[in-house]
């Protein structure tokens, strides 16, 4: 698939972010703008879904449960294979910061992705007389395409511009990282037949946030540690 084959190249050839204790607008910065955008925009198109609270719809489908928990699984499986933290330590103060930040804050780019893609499908239909399974198809096939397209962006483009280089780049790393591309495209499957068919945000935030976790003690990256610029007299 075209969309995977670029993000593995901006995944190998991104010069990856400095390793520094340091924040910086250049980071810490562009993160949280990042955060806020998603949070004004999701108020500026009064978007519903972060306000219904429909997890029990998700939890009652052992179809959709099971398919989150499957993709899950095998996509931070393959990740904890091929990531690594070169001995950086656990990021105490940042890691709570960025779970939560960025569980909330990237979901709800991912439900204005996705539901700019679906709308753009809805467009398509009505004009072509779809209705029935074809028409949701087509709306749902143009969100999760929607989706995949910007999530391959925003983690070559800007992710893999923030945490410093953290893959390991031996033969086995290389060939799992191809499936690893895969098995995050099924992640994302899954999170956006949740948005759609549930309408469901929060169940998304929470399998986002295990992923920031895994990414967190994997890598390890030094981002929001505003410890380190105490005084010594004062840690």
């Amino acid at each position: 698939m075209p969309v995977l084959q670029a993000v593995e190249k901006l995944e190998r050839y991104a010069p990856g972010g400095v390793d520094t204790d340091t924040p910086s607008w250049g980071r810490e910065g562009a993160i949280v703008l990042y955060w806020l955008g998603a949070f004004a925009l999701t108020w500026l198109f009064r978007l519903p879904e972060p306000f219904v609270f429909n997890v029990h719809q998700t939890v009652a489908s052992v179809w959709g449960i099971l398919l989150l928990l499957a993709t899950l699984g095998f996509s931070q499986w393959l990740y904890a294979q091929v990531a690594i933290h070169e001995e950086r330590p656990f990021n105490l103060v940042g890691t709570p910061i960025f779970i939560i930040g960025n569980s909330l804050g990237e979901t709800l780019a991912f439900l204005l992705v996705f539901k700019f893609g679906a709308a753009i499908g809805t467009w398509l239909a009505y004009p072509m007389g779809l209705t029935g399974t074809p028409f949701h198809l087509l709306v749902f096939g143009s969100g999760f395409f929607a989706f995949l397209i910007y999530g391959g962006a925003i983690h070559g483009l800007f992710w893999m511009r923030i945490f410093p280089p953290h893959f390991r780049e031996d033969e086995w790393a290389r060939k799992i990282r191809k499936f690893r591309l895969w098995s995050e495209s099924a992640l994302s499957f899954s999170w956006c037949l949740t948005f759609y068919v549930f309408e469901d945000f929060w169940s998304v935030v929470f399998f986002h946030a295990i992923v920031d976790t895994v990414l967190m003690l994997r890598v390890r990256p030094r981002i929001f540690r505003f410890a380190s610029q105490l005084p010594a007299t004062v840690r």
